[in-house]
């Protein structure tokens, strides 16, 4: 490793065998302009340099090629890439139909909890007010919505058509 504008004496980043970590040092040694001992600045033991390592970037890793039979290495095909978008694809199609399957079982569940309570009996949604869990209420946004559970004190939690939401009241 050739450094430029190095000399004994001068202080330099490198990995300390001791302190296993990458600190200060001073140059000790230097042969034709390389450095070769160092000085930790942190634990004063003296080594031979090793310079920090460079984080590989992401996209450096080693990839999986495929040979065929009867062809060689430099013909292989990079397989690694090609997985690993279809591993992407794949689990993200996983997630648009499970996305899918709750919006449709909470919809479910909204029109079964709306079908057996008639509308007259709902109550106007107030932060103001208390509400107890099977209630339901009508919200000025959301609509008609039941009261699943009180979350907190002052929570409660209620199933709309659009899914679940945490509401304010006294409870």
């Amino acid at each position: 490793m050739r450094s430029t504008g190095l000399a004994a004496g001068t202080i330099i980043e490198a990995k300390c065998t001791r302190c296993n970590d990458i600190t200060g040092h001073v140059i000790v040694a230097m042969v034709g302009g390389e450095v070769v001992k160092v000085e930790c600045r942190a634990c004063g033991s003296v080594h031979k340099y090793r310079p920090q390592k460079q984080d590989a970037p992401r996209g450096a890793a080693p990839s999986v090629r495929k040979v065929r039979a009867g062809s060689s290495r430099a013909e292989a095909v990079d397989v690694s890439a090609s997985r690993s978008e279809a591993a992407r694809k794949a689990a993200a199609t996983r997630a648009q139909q499970r996305a899918a399957r709750d919006a449709e079982a909470t919809e479910v569940a909204w029109k079964v909890a709306m079908t057996r309570n008639p509308a007259e009996t709902n109550r106007k949604y107030s932060m103001n007010e208390g509400y107890e869990e099977g209630e339901i209420i009508d919200h000025p946004v959301f609509g008609p919505g039941l009261v699943r559970a009180v979350v907190r004190p002052d929570k409660v939690e209620v199933l709309f058509q659009e899914g679940l939401k945490v509401l304010r009241c006294v409870c």
